[in-house]
């Protein structure tokens, strides 16, 4: 209804709207083809003027790379049909940086789930990341991708602060200048780092000392990209932490109770020396670990004879690849260990085991 005074109607604006849409919508229709039309001819001009600089492009990466590698692995690379020898340096180190981010890492994480890898300390996943290449600084995203393996998580939680406070060890030992003060030194930085403090002023949630937890958090994320939380450090394990620094250190305690909730649960008595850590080239025996795998199955087929004979094979291998204080010649008496037992050699066997233990 039109009123007088009050404007236009709402039924004449709502089908004006309608009509400017249409207007719109028409002329756009019309000068679509001829858009179309342009940005074709844009194109096809200049793909073909394009396509002499990729290739160009692709010939200079390819030498690039030949004088890189040697003829051997780029001929390898080359006959892969996978075009990753055409590829710019810059290209290839994007595309490794995505691989190891959104394939290794998952796929060493997914064999966790799987049980195929199951570390049991530090060292053992330590050992499963340096086999398959994988840095030691992605332990704060293996953490990040085990959030419903919490045994793995939490692995990874204790070797990060083994390894932070390996730091603060070194270089305690490293500033003092009077051997003698050595033990005193060690035994103090290790009451700041594993005791609880006496000040009123310490994280009551963790019981630590706040500059230690500073320091901490300050350097998990700064290396490891993991936010440490107090529900973390609650749940770490002393002992873990401090047989992870003794073995990284190279730091011999007395073996006694250590009372981890008192403010100094190490003195100057419980350091009993120094032992020398280097790193070395891992020491391995295809030969034993081969026969070591013979003799399991066949102690679980039930030929004991075999899995005894399989076991002194792979033991004498090992023992003269790796020597006798290795870890795989270690695996190797224990399991001839388990193998003479079910024969019923028990003196044997538990010879056998006691000098796994030595290990």
């Amino acid at each position: 209804m039109k009123i007088e005074g009050l404007g236009t109607p709402l039924k004449s604006l709502k089908n004006k709207k309608k009509s400017d849409e249409s207007h719109v919508n028409a002329q756009l229709e019309n000068s679509r083809p001829a858009f179309d039309g342009v940005r074709g001819a844009v194109e096809d001009a200049t793909l073909p003027s394009m396509e002499p600089h990729l290739e160009i492009d692709a010939k200079d990466n390819e030498l690039a790379l030949q004088r890189l590698l040697s003829d051997a692995a780029f001929v390898r690379l080359k006959g892969s049909d996978t075009g990753l020898h055409r590829k710019s340096l810059r290209e290839l180190i994007d595309l490794s940086h995505k691989y190891y981010a959104e394939v290794a890492l998952p796929k060493l994480v997914a064999d966790f789930g799987s049980l195929e890898l199951s570390p049991v300390d530090g060292r053992t996943l330590t050992d499963f990341m340096h086999t398959r290449g994988l840095q030691m600084r992605s332990l704060g995203h293996v953490a990040k991708l085990s959030k419903k393996l919490s045994h793995v998580q939490s692995l990874c939680i204790h070797e990060m602060i083994v390894r932070a406070f390996k730091h603060i060890l070194q270089a305690v030992i490293a500033a003092v200048m009077d051997h003698e003060k050595i033990a005193v030194s060690i035994a103090a930085a290790l009451n700041l780092m594993l005791g609880v403090p006496e000040s009123r002023d310490s994280i009551k949630t963790v019981h630590v000392h706040p500059l230690v937890w500073r320091w901490l958090e300050v350097f998990l994320k700064k290396r490891y990209e993991w936010d440490l939380s107090s529900s973390n450090f609650k749940d770490v394990r002393k002992f873990a932490i401090l047989r992870g620094l003794c073995h990284k250190v190279g730091i011999e305690l007395v073996p006694r109770d250590f009372d981890m909730d008192s403010p100094h649960p190490f003195r100057k008595s419980d350091v009993a020396s120094l032992v020398p850590v280097h790193k070395q080239a891992a020491c391995s025996s295809a030969d034993g670990r081969q026969l070591l795998e013979s003799s399991k199955t066949a102690l679980d087929k039930g030929k004991l004879e075999d899995a005894v004979t399989y076991g002194t094979k792979a033991l004498a291998k090992l023992v003269a690849v790796c020597g006798p204080y290795h870890r795989m010649t270690a695996g190797a008496y224990s399991l001839l260990a388990v193998v003479l037992y079910h024969t019923g050699d028990f003196n044997q066997a538990t010879i056998y085991q006691q000098k796994s233990f030595g290990y």
